[in-house]
């Protein structure tokens, strides 16, 4: 019988613990601060909606990870897809005749989906053809994405009637998710049926890892390189198609962000997904269905901080960027130091 691995949540409590005691350092009181944390959401239907809409993101960005986590890869450039495929959406539905409809709906999403792969793939690029790490590759391209992506709409598409860099609205024709029933539901929140999407991939992605041979083969080459390459699975085709399918739901949150939510691109929309999206798998030992569990916990937590500003003397929503820091660095160690004790 397989024992079950609690490490990621072992790191997931310590996390936690460690940033009660630095909330004691403020004087403020731990207690208070997990209450603000955990029960923002349950305040009202918008704020549920908020919630809702954290967990989307968080749940692409953990199924970006956790793929190609399965391959052997560790992929850290999740971010640099996120905020690059979110301007080509924006670009897409600002250029696009809004005669198109429903057609232009589509080419948006099309488009959108074609880049966060390609933009993954770069990485696989890289790690076959010039043998480059795909941690150091992935660091750089995060960079140059966001560059680009900030150049491009601050340099033509900019929205003239706000100071704020951002890029003009996408065309009404486009903007579905304004009568969308969910987001109604929630009043109107940042929430939409991108939701569903969500939960689909991840049942998506269990079928796939469980019950197709790429899927087994993705598990199999990390397992064990060697061994796979020389049961004739390539491992160019698996680098190519584990981070493709990361940058396909890298995607996706762009589209969450601008067809469900904003319907623009703003400079720093991001609060770090791709980055959290790797707490999110972690925590999750990697499981698509745990990860909308732990998708759900991690935007509870993102959501209540920012309610800190008004619930605490001291803390500000800041505090969120420290807590998140501090719970990738203990899940990430937690899951490191139980795979060193395994392999010794």
């Amino acid at each position: 019988m397989k024992r079950i691995d609690y490490s990621s949540l072992i790191g997931f409590i310590i996390g936690v613990a460690l940033s009660s005691v630095l909330v004691l350092l403020f004087k403020e009181n731990p207690g208070n601060v997990l209450k603000v944390l955990s029960g923002s959401f349950l305040q009202s239907k918008f704020d549920m909606g908020l919630t809702m809409f954290y967990t989307t993101c968080f749940a692409f960005a953990g199924l970006a990870f956790s793929i190609p986590f399965k391959a052997g890869l560790f992929h850290i450039g999740a971010e640099g897809q996120i905020v690059l495929s979110a301007m080509v959406a924006a670009v897409m539905g600002i250029i696009l005749p809004e005669s198109l409809g429903t057609f232009g709906i589509i080419a948006i999403c099309l488009t959108t989906m074609v880049v966060g792969i390609l933009s993954a793939q770069t990485i696989a690029f890289f790690k076959v053809y010039k043998q480059g790490h795909e941690v150091v590759v992935a660091i750089m391209l995060n960079f140059i994405f966001a560059a680009i992506a900030t150049y491009v709409v601050l340099q033509n598409y900019q929205n003239t009637e706000s100071q704020n860099p951002e890029s003009s609205l996408i065309k009404p024709v486009f903007q579905v998710a304004k009568s969308d029933s969910i987001k109604a539901y929630f009043e109107n929140s940042a929430v939409s049926g991108f939701l569903l999407v969500a939960v689909i991939s991840c049942l998506a992605v269990w079928f796939f890892e469980t019950k197709t041979k790429w899927g087994l083969e993705i598990k199999a080459f990390g397992e064990n390189p060697t061994a796979a390459e020389r049961m004739g699975i390539s491992a160019k085709k698996i680098n190519f198609l584990a981070l493709g399918i990361a940058g396909f739901f890298s995607s996706l949150v762009g589209l969450t962000e601008v067809l469900g939510s904003t319907y623009q691109y703003k400079v720093g929309f991001s609060p770090a997904y791709g980055f959290l999206g790797i707490v999110v798998a972690l925590l999750a030992q990697g499981h698509p269905i745990g990860i909308l569990f732990s998708s759900f916990i991690m935007a509870v937590l993102h959501k209540g901080a920012s309610d800190l500003d008004l619930e605490t003397q001291f803390l500000t929503r800041d505090f969120s960027k420290v807590l998140q820091a501090i719970i990738i660095f203990c899940v990430a160690g937690a899951v490191y130091i139980n795979h060193r004790r395994k392999k010794s």
